[in-house]
């Protein structure tokens, strides 16, 4: 009996009396310094939300991208562990659950073994996570709430002038593997925007990048442009704007498809930074929500 008190005390006097948890927002990356800013601007905003919210037992706060330039998410779960932290809990910024968040995510920090996403992301160059942190994978933007649905209503009510002459059209890339996810929640983001703005029509597209853009939405412009003189397009997209698609040669095709009759405006707004108070509001929820648990 006295062996396994002794055992007993030695194991609660290991356990950590006050564990430490960190906050990592994992985004995709990219070479473009403008992509990138707006997300690590996030940083110091949340942790000054976390403050004061009072989520005490949150004690580290990071940004981390999945590729394309540091601080990857091996780094940043590195520094976690030099931290002392106990459990972090990992938020991919991404829209929709994708073959980003459900597949190279999980590969990347050790959740899932699939030996082809391996590969892959090897031939990348994408350093892998070797830590014994407890990480817990939360939410994306898409899963719980209406966030992006808020979001999207207040870029396009930006933008319009005259409901009655108006249509929109709401732009996403999209995955096929998941498109069930996607048309569900553009769907919503469309009744959003119609119930937001006064405007009657909204349709959604889901296109790639480069030249193929063109031909994917003018048959949608053209239907629109039947009843409706002035069409909003409007991206959902993290860091990048249907201007900044338009710029890249789409728009002079997609006039010259719909005549001088109709007019078209490119929404130069995106999720970051237009609503970036929404989006840290919006992580911060999640947090609360987990640490709770």
């Amino acid at each position: 009996m006295k062996k396994v008190l002794i055992a007993l005390f030695f194991a609660i006097a290991s356990l950590p009396i006050n564990a430490k948890n960190a906050l990592v927002i994992i985004a995709h990356g990219s070479p473009s310094e403008k992509w990138i800013q707006p997300v690590l601007n996030l940083e110091p905003l949340l942790k000054k939300k976390i403050a004061e919210e009072g989520l005490k037992n949150i004690s580290y706060i990071r940004v981390a991208m999945m590729e394309f330039t540091e601080p990857t998410i091996a780094t940043v779960i590195k520094d976690c562990e030099k931290q002392n932290c106990d459990t972090v809990f990992a938020i991919p910024l991404f829209i929709i659950p994708s073959e980003h968040s459900e597949d190279d995510i999980p590969n990347i920090i050790g959740h899932k073994f699939n030996p082809a996403t391996i590969k892959g992301l090897k031939a990348e160059g994408t350093k892998f996570v070797n830590s014994k942190v407890h990480i817990v994978l939360g939410p994306t933007l898409g899963c719980y709430g209406n966030v992006l649905e808020k979001i999207t209503a207040e870029n396009v009510k930006a933008l319009s002038k005259n409901p009655k002459d108006e249509a929109i059209l709401i732009l996403a890339h999209g995955d096929k593997m998941y498109d069930g996810f996607w048309n569900t929640k553009l769907n919503s983001i469309c009744k959003s925007c119609i119930s937001s703005t006064g405007i009657s029509q909204a349709r959604y597209q889901l296109v790639g990048m480069g030249n193929k853009v063109a031909e994917q939405i003018i048959p949608v412009l053209k239907d629109l442009a039947k009843t409706k003189k002035r069409i909003i397009i409007q991206g959902v997209y993290l860091s990048y704007t249907a201007k900044d698609m338009a710029s890249g040669g789409l728009d002079p095709k997609i006039q010259k498809a719909l005549g001088n009759d109709v007019k078209v405006v490119y929404s130069d707004r995106c999720i970051l930074p237009s609503a970036t108070n929404d989006i840290v509001d919006w992580i911060v929820n999640q947090t609360k929500e987990w640490s709770q648990q």
